[in-house]
């Protein structure tokens, strides 16, 4: 039972590495290119994320794989707190989880200062308990299509549509040197998303592509060896995209820096324990599921992204207008 849980999520780590890589996806550079005009990201984010949902009503139409979660649990207080957490984090140390973990696959050591950081965070709020109640259960009922009484194709298909259509209405963008244009890229993390959903059916694992859930379980002495081998491969699949396409460099950071990473990745891994999610589990998995607590922590990302961007810019004025006097001898 292991090996096939540990073969089917390297196997989704692979893929995923390498379109992460390839597509130079992170969350925190998709929500900070929405505050500055350049939406690429964020547009193959969604992208990405429709057709995720359209192929997990699929898989939960026709699977037999009663082990896949069928939506999140919505605690609000945890959720909007953790959130802005998380997004706090990433401005720090400008990577979100996932990002962290392709980035050292590209040669960027510095990151594993930030992948240090982010599983010390989850250690050290693994046992708080969030106040706040639990305002839906996981499972259907958790779901935008649950709370509405409807079934899951009839929200999902019509909303993923919309998307679809409006973003190709923007206009497209080819791809750029070695990273490729939001249609390409939004395209890969859907069907990205999809067989890693697939394969954790396969593996009899419950959840597909996240970042939190493996740290706490090694803890407790509970490895999820789907998750953790996922992880694990998110490294080699993102070294494999970044030597085939030119992308592979070995760098060091500053020593300012490697304490960013990891004070970063601190708040990026007490965040995602808080809010049940990361940017992959929540922005992406719990997205597509169309989790109504996915939405919630996604919010609470993104403000915690432009609150921390606002104070980090306030800090940064009086050293833009500080001029040295010079005074003649």
């Amino acid at each position: 039972m292991e090996v096939r849980l540990v073969v089917a999520g390297g196997l989704a780590g692979l893929i995923f590495g390498y379109v992460l890589m390839r597509s130079n996806l992170c969350f925190h550079s998709a929500t900070r290119g929405l505050f500055s005009g350049h939406s690429g990201l964020a547009k193959a984010w969604a992208l990405g994320v429709s057709i995720a949902a359209v192929g997990l009503v699929v898989i939960y139409s026709f699977s037999h794989w009663d082990n896949l979660n069928q939506g999140l649990p919505l605690r609000p207080v945890g959720n909007l707190a953790g959130g802005v957490l998380f997004g706090i984090g990433m401005v720090v140390a400008a990577s979100c989880a996932s990002g962290l973990f392709y980035k050292l696959g590209s040669g960027m050591l510095g990151a594993a200062a930030g992948i240090a950081g982010w599983i010390a965070g989850q250690l050290i709020v693994e046992r708080i308990q969030v106040p706040g109640p639990t305002l839906l259960p996981a499972g259907e009922a958790a779901t935008l299509p649950g709370w509405l009484g409807v079934p899951r194709a009839a929200v999902t298909l019509p909303l993923a549509a919309i998307v679809i259509f409006s973003l190709l209405r923007s206009g497209k963008q080819e791809s750029e040197g070695r990273q490729w244009g939001w249609p390409l890229a939004g395209t890969a993390l859907g069907l990205a998303t999809i067989i890693g959903w697939v394969l954790a059916g396969v593996g009899g694992a419950s959840f597909g592509p996240s970042t939190i859930g493996a740290v706490s379980a090694a803890s407790a002495g509970r490895p999820n060896w789907w998750l953790t081998a996922f992880l694990v491969a998110l490294v080699p699949g993102a070294t494999i995209a970044a030597r085939t396409s030119g992308g592979w460099l070995v760098r060091g950071e500053t020593g300012t820096r490697y304490v960013q990473l990891a004070l970063g990745g601190v708040l990026i891994g007490a965040g995602g324990l808080i809010a049940g999610g990361c940017n992959l589990g929540h922005g992406v998995s719990g997205a597509a599921q169309l989790s109504i607590s996915s939405f919630v922590t996604i919010a609470g990302m993104i403000g915690g992204v432009a609150l921390a961007a606002a104070v980090r810019e306030r800090l940064a004025e009086p050293l833009r207008d500080w001029r040295p006097s010079i005074r003649p001898t």
